[in-house]
């Protein structure tokens, strides 16, 4: 050390001697320090941590090295190990992982002296400080942070922070809702076109399970878990597989359950289970899968993911096979983040309440669901949505998929494969033609057929606007029925099939927004 920065280093020491000696004043870290590890549900120890300074710490299929050589004032490293001991004992690891990451950008930015300064500032003055100089310059984890490291030296007793001053520290303002905003604006909520995708997707997959390839099918069965029930990567990889309960049904077939945690909550006891049902329709998927993986046959098996989880895969292998799959089915890749948010709108937007949609996205406050509410469109909204006949909704299938067939062809195939029906009491017939054939299609016709890839429809405009007139009653019936209630299998089916019918429509040139707006 030259004689310069030897005349730093004692500047510091006079300059924070009463930081200094208040971090001296902390009792010694333990020999061990112990933290769950809720993917393996077992505690993990990190031995000898005040002789150590590389960190090994293990969560949800990641591996990560808190390192704390790259502090060279001893007495920061001293605090700082106290503070993230602080955190492993009583926060998550992915939560003590992160703020470790944001304090040391703050000590790579501000030196040592920004921590020996913060234990010296009284809380008068780390209120000033707050809202003129830190709040505006960082971001918001580095902020998460600062407020979890004032939280530390109130419970510690560090330097002028007493207990008393934990609700001053959780009075410090701290915005979280920019991470809603693409809520707010829409661009986080999948549109009509897209969901009607999805549904048509995991319908075509659940038809043919039995021969569908491990991937494809483990890949269905990530998707509905996450646009059904709007579960988290990690919430998804931390199933196990005792956690799929199939029981027997009725005639229905199957039932399908199965029981998760919360996640993402800052105490272990916040994180309670819950049990949520695959939707009937799809059952087939996770019976499937449950049977494959049962005989160890699998898609693919991480090496740092366990055998008893139900999807073995390490939590980046899940967002990714989630994103592929709904870039491959709608053309734009979304997120697990983006389902969740869309399952979420849908509750509000079926006239849900605040706290019922907290319960299904396992908030802790109610009030962070509020967004959703602000997002919602209102019932005369969602009737013209229903109806097919607002221009915001209506736009669900694209000129590719309306594959058309014209009069002659359509009528010099077999009768079997000449759509027609008489759903809710309306006989419709000559809307297009079945590769298939009715005879082996299980599902309803007309009402199933506008959505089913193996339909074509007739190039004739006239035909769908008559459909269309004729469905748009019966559809009012329901919604009059169900009081606003758009979550009905039968609303949601109708609904679906008068969007596609009017996108065809729009397709073939016509102008059929017709009359009718409220």
């Amino acid at each position: 050390m030259t004689s310069i920065d030897r005349a730093k280093a004692d500047n510091s020491q006079r300059r924070h001697a009463g930081g200094r000696s208040a971090i001296a004043a902390l009792p010694s870290l333990p020999s061990h320090i112990r933290y769950l590890d809720e993917y393996e549900d077992e505690w993990k120890t990190i031995r000898h941590p005040s002789e150590s300074d590389l960190w090994a710490v293990e969560y949800d299929t990641v591996s990560v090295v808190m390192d704390f050589q790259k502090v060279d004032d001893v007495d920061v490293k001293v605090l700082l190990k106290h503070f993230l001991a602080w955190l492993l004992q009583g926060k998550s690891p992915a939560i003590t992982h992160k703020c470790y990451l944001s304090v040391m950008v703050v000590y790579r930015d501000h030196g040592a002296t920004w921590f020996l300064d913060a234990v010296e500032r009284p809380p008068h003055g780390w209120q000033i400080y707050w809202d003129t100089r830190w709040r505006a310059a960082i971001q918001q984890s580095a902020a998460h942070a600062t407020k979890l490291f004032l939280h530390f030296m109130c419970e510690m007793c560090l330097g002028a922070f007493r207990p008393g001053h934990i609700d001053f520290v959780r009075s410090l303002p701290f915005d979280w809702n920019k991470h809603y905003q693409g809520v707010i604006s829409g661009e986080s909520i999948l549109t009509a076109d897209e969901e009607a995708k999805i549904i048509a997707h995991l319908d075509y997959v659940t038809e043919r399970a039995a021969y569908a390839s491990d991937e494809e099918l483990a890949k269905a069965c990530l998707l509905c878990i996450s646009y059904q029930h709007g579960l988290r990567p990690v919430q998804i990889s931390r199933l196990n597989f005792d956690d799929l309960r199939i029981y027997p049904g009725g005639g229905d077939g199957p039932l399908v359950h199965f029981l998760a945690y919360r996640a993402k909550k800052r105490k272990a006891g916040d994180k309670t289970a819950f049990v949520r049902k695959i939707k009937l329709e799809w059952t087939p998927l996770f019976v499937e899968y449950h049977r494959r993986l049962r005989l160890g046959q699998v898609w693919f098996r991480s090496e740092t993911a366990s055998d008893a989880k139900l999807f073995p895969f390490a939590r980046a292998r899940i967002i990714s096979a989630i994103g592929d799959t709904t870039e491959q089915v709608t053309g734009i890749r979304r997120t697990a983040t983006d389902l969740r948010h869309s399952a979420a709108q849908r509750l509000a937007d079926a006239g849900a309440t605040v706290e019922e949609v907290a319960e299904f996205l396992g908030h802790s406050h109610a009030d962070t669901s509020l967004d959703y509410f602000e997002a919602s469109p209102t019932q005369a909204e969602k009737l013209n949505k229903a109806l097919a006949i607002s221009p915001i909704y209506s736009a669900i299938a694209e000129v590719a998929r309306t594959r058309t067939i014209d009069k002659a062809a359509l009528l010099g195939m077999p009768s079997d494969k000449q759509v027609g029906g008489v759903p809710h009491g309306i006989p419709i017939a000559g809307i297009g033609a079945c590769d298939l054939g009715q005879s082996l299609c299980s599902k309803n016709p007309v009402l199933s057929c506008y959505t089913c890839r193996k339909f074509l429809p007739l190039n004739d405009v006239a035909i769908h606007k008559e459909v269309l007139d004729k469905l748009r009653p019966v559809v009012r019936f329901f919604f009059d029925e169900s009081l606003g209630d758009n979550q009905s299998p039968a609303f949601v089916q109708l609904k679906v099939t008068l969007e596609t019918v009017q996108a065809i429509v729009k397709a073939l040139g016509a102008d059929a927004e017709g009359d009718g707006h409220e």
